[in-house]
């Protein structure tokens, strides 16, 4: 999405889900299955997250690999990333 489709859009950033006191539990869950490395990923991997389990709170293992299929991981943590979508499902269903 560029900027300027954003206008006149409510528009909610990594920064918005939660914060450091009261994590949103996708941001727990990543933290929980090592779903990190370098970081350069992490809030697209997040808010990609986030918006799959807004439309699918029960996906399958394939379904989470589609759903963050568009962020590129430079450390290749996928299989983390998507432990912590499964774990989170879990707790959010």
């Amino acid at each position: 999405m560029l900027g300027r489709q954003g206008v006149d859009h409510e528009l909610t950033t990594v920064e918005g889900i939660g914060d450091y006191n009261n994590l949103h539990p996708i941001q727990q869950a990543f933290i929980d299955e090592q779903g990190f490395q370098c970081g350069f990923c992490t809030p697209g991997q997040v808010m990609s997250a986030v918006a799959l389990l807004n439309s699918n709170p029960s996906p399958t293992r394939e379904e989470v690999r589609v759903g963050l299929s568009g962020n590129l991981c430079r450390c290749g943590a996928y299989e983390h990333y998507i432990n912590g979508v499964l774990r989170a499902s879990g707790q959010l269903a």
